[in-house]
């Protein structure tokens, strides 16, 4: 780890050079993304999804915002918040609207990398971890930018609710919770947990403050009160419907909830696929006992989560990494336990890969506990990559696999 950490500063200390990487990256991913969503005849982005949806709102059809499809016969799968809340822009040509999504996305993501730097007591020294997570993170990065997902926004919402946390605005750190999680339930709705466990009422009131003015408040202003209630009655039918043996039923089954999709690597998913031989005999089964063993590992890594926690901030003196370390579990078992995680949705993973960095960075007890951390580190590296590039190694759901290793390595090493 010594000598990467070298490498890495050695390309910090040369801004310039690092500079000019950057903009390379951002230039080209924003062509890219420019072209996908506004010029190619596919529009392959999330967000002429979004916009259609919206655009139903407008003209007043609002109840047809979970029927509509784009181009690509895709559908709205999220709140109505999300439609209601771009109708300033609907009407904008879809080329300006392409450029918005990622000038916001890349001003989120540095955004993301600056809060960051307060979540260990060593600020000064955080800039190669925080390069070395980024790096290993890049292609779940690229991936999101270029097809307008909301990914990296719920990056930015982790690190900015735990600063909110740190820095004692705790209502406004539960207020921004509700905004994230009404936006895309997974990873962060998981996070609720983690105020729960801590006893921080001001952070849960804040939670359901927002979570009444972004789910009910608001959109019923714009569409009425009935009709945002049909709304989200339909939609929280449908996210019942995606994990249920129904399923395969509805017409998002093949778009969205089939779990024989090698890119879903959600625990559902992956041991679906492992267990059944073909999705032909899955449709004309029962999933129960996948459904059921995959929700009780949920519940006992939620136990260990639990029998695990730290005291709340104002008892802690100085272990802050600690702390994010804890906090970055959440995110991530969400991505575990949600049935359709599929690998770009492994954004918030920097945010685990930060908080073994910064366990690695101070001292241990046991030096087999580091060791233990350290090559989980790199096997859950080695894997998200391996699963881009290697289809097979996805459809055994070989990113999960790594991912969990780490997660449980982390969990293990948070100092009691």
């Amino acid at each position: 780890m010594n000598y990467i950490q070298r490498f890495i500063e050695f390309f910090l200390k040369r801004k310039w050079l690092g500079l000019l990487i950057v903009l390379a990256l951002v230039t080209g991913t924003g062509i890219s993304t420019f072209y996908r969503g506004a010029i190619s005849p596919k529009q392959r982005t999330d967000l002429t999804v979004y916009l259609k949806a919206s655009e139903m709102i407008r003209i007043g059809r609002a109840n047809h915002i979970y029927g509509i499809e784009n181009a690509r016969h895709w559908h709205y799968v999220y709140s109505p918040f999300l439609a209601v809340l771009l109708l300033p822009v609907v009407d904008l040509p879809l080329g300006i609207n392409v450029l918005l999504i990622y000038l916001l996305s890349i001003g989120a993501l540095a955004a993301a990398f600056l809060f960051s730097r307060s979540c260990t007591d060593k600020r000064g020294g955080a800039g190669w971890q925080i390069a070395l997570s980024a790096l290993l993170c890049l292609p779940l990065f690229l991936n999101t930018l270029s097809r307008a997902q909301l990914g990296i926004f719920m990056l930015f919402f982790t690190l900015f609710i735990f600063y909110c946390y740190l820095e004692k605005w705790k209502f406004l750190a539960g207020f921004l919770l509700a905004l994230a999680v009404t936006l895309k339930i997974s990873p962060l709705a998981f996070a609720v947990l983690f105020f729960l466990f801590k006893k921080e009422w001001k952070v849960l009131i804040g939670a359901l403050f927002g979570l009444v003015l972004f789910c009910f408040v608001f959109p019923s202003l714009v569409v009425g009160f009935q009709m945002n209630w049909e709304l989200l009655k339909i939609w929280q039918s449908l996210m019942a419907t995606g994990s249920s043996d129904k399923a395969h039923t509805i017409y998002l089954w093949s778009e969205l909830f089939t779990p024989f999709a090698n890119d879903n690597q959600s625990l559902y998913a992956v041991v679906t696929r492992l267990a059944w031989p073909s999705e032909a005999q899955f449709v004309t089964g029962s999933n129960a006992v996948i459904r059921t063993a995959t929700a009780a590992v949920g519940v006992l890594l939620l136990g260990l989560l639990f029998l695990r926690k730290l005291p709340a901030p104002a008892a802690i003196v100085r272990d802050r990494a600690g702390l994010f370390a804890e906090y970055s579990l959440y995110p991530m078992l969400m991505l575990f336990a949600s049935p359709v995680t599929q690998v770009h949705h492994y954004t918030n993973l920097y945010v685990l890969f930060l908080a073994a960095l910064f366990l690695l960075d101070g001292p241990f007890q046991n030096p087999l506990t580091r060791r233990g951390l350290l090559i989980s580190f790199w096997v859950c590296a080695l894997s998200v990559f391996l699963g881009y590039v290697a289809e097979p190694l996805s459809a055994w759901g070989v990113p999960l696999w790594g991912s969990m290793l780490l997660w449980t390595a982390v969990l293990v090493s948070i100092k009691k």
